[in-house]
């Protein structure tokens, strides 16, 4: 770029614009200017990106009310109370055996997050469509089999 080119550009006026923040006009020093002076840009930034709402919630867990600006994403006041539900919400859970017709807890469940919630024999899972039991593999222990799997080990 020869000297006259740059001096002619440094001349060049910018049409006026609207500052994004309060919406006067200004002629910008660049083209890249949006805002007329600092605080303006600044005021802008923290309306628009740095203000957050705050709502009230009330935890499931313990009731009591707490200030968020994450109303879709808090659900607990603070993540003892969400370990607390998440533990209450496992010892209410009953896995249904359907070998021996009843419900049972602890052991069974533990056999059956060993292996992964799925048929040791063919890997299906209770979500597609079979049921699963926890039965004797045969060696003193016990492993998860799903329906068929069990029907075909007792037919042999």
């Amino acid at each position: 770029m020869t000297k006259r080119t740059a001096d002619k550009k440094k001349k060049e006026k910018l049409p006026p614009i609207n500052c994004k923040g309060c919406g006067t006009k200004f002629i910008p020093d660049t083209r890249k200017q949006h805002y007329h002076n600092e605080t303006c840009r600044e005021d802008f930034y923290d309306r628009t990106y740095y203000h957050r709402e705050v709502t009230q919630k009330v935890c499931p867990n313990c009731g009591n009310t707490f200030p968020t600006t994450k109303p879709a994403r808090q659900d607990y006041c603070k993540p003892e109370c969400r370990v607390e539900a998440s533990q209450k919400r496992r010892d209410n859970l009953t896995i249904t055996v359907q070998s021996d017709k009843h419900k049972f807890y602890g052991d069974r469940y533990k056999q059956l997050e060993a292996d992964g919630f799925a048929c040791r024999l063919c890997g299906k899972m209770a979500r597609d469509g079979v049921k699963l039991d926890v039965e004797d593999d045969g060696k003193g222990g016990s492993m998860t089999v799903c329906n068929q799997c069990n029907e075909g080990r007792k037919a042999k």
